[in-house]
């Protein structure tokens, strides 16, 4: 009698937990299935507006629409001080070299006060250095005389001027803008310098070739 009971007993005690070994199988059942899920559907990433360039473009170019195209990136990847609309953009000058699908940022962008320091009867050309360590003497106001030092012979009011021939362009022209040196590709062209200049004077620097260009510091009179 004793033997029967004690074997009733087990088997009630066996039974009695089933329930908990079923909820616990359930639990652990529910945990995969919502693991599965938050791996098989993240959830959307946020994206916003930014401006890109289109195409390369070298340091000084004034910005058209055809140069610019808006796209939506990851929240995480746009640039703090990006510009966000086309509006923002068209018309300004950009003061570094932009590869193409670079973001636009406000640092890229000359300030307008550029406009606003030229003088009646002048315009704003750029050229860009022989001598990359030159830029390292200039900043935004100083006076600088320009000189051509080619490698290549050229032509000047009709006449043939040498090869390696240094001539001056320029003479007392203010540095509105120093830009960095362009990286596309790596070492194509020197820093470049924004001048205010007369017309007759921005002529003369147009025909020559970019990456030709002297400027020695004047000294304030």
């Amino acid at each position: 009698m004793a033997i029967s009971q004690l074997r009733w007993s087990a088997r009630l005690s066996t039974l009695a937990g089933w329930p908990r070994r079923a909820a616990a199988l359930l639990c652990l059942a529910l945990a995969a299935l919502s693991a599965l899920g938050s791996h098989s559907s993240p959830a959307p990433e946020h994206r916003s507006q930014v401006v890109v360039a289109v195409r390369a473009l070298r340091p000084g170019t004034v910005l058209a629409a055809a140069d610019l195209g808006a796209v939506r990136w990851p929240d995480g990847l746009v640039p703090g001080s990006a510009v966000r609309e086309l509006t923002g953009a068209v018309g300004r000058t950009v003061a570094a070299a932009m590869t193409r699908g670079e973001p636009l940022t406000t640092a890229r962008l000359l300030d307008t006060g550029i406009a606003a320091a030229l003088e009646p009867g002048q315009v704003a050309a750029t050229i860009t250095l022989a001598d990359g360590g030159q830029a390292a003497i200039l900043q935004a106001g100083a006076l600088v005389d320009v000189y051509a030092a080619g490698a290549e012979p050229t032509y000047e009011a009709g006449n043939p001027v040498p090869a390696g021939t240094s001539r001056r362009l320029g003479t007392g022209l203010r540095v509105l803008a120093v830009l960095p040196a362009s990286n596309d590709p790596p070492g194509s062209a020197g820093p470049s310098l924004v001048l205010a200049a007369d017309r007759s004077t921005a002529a003369r620097l147009a025909v020559v070739p970019s990456g030709q260009f002297l400027a020695s510091l004047v000294p304030p009179s």
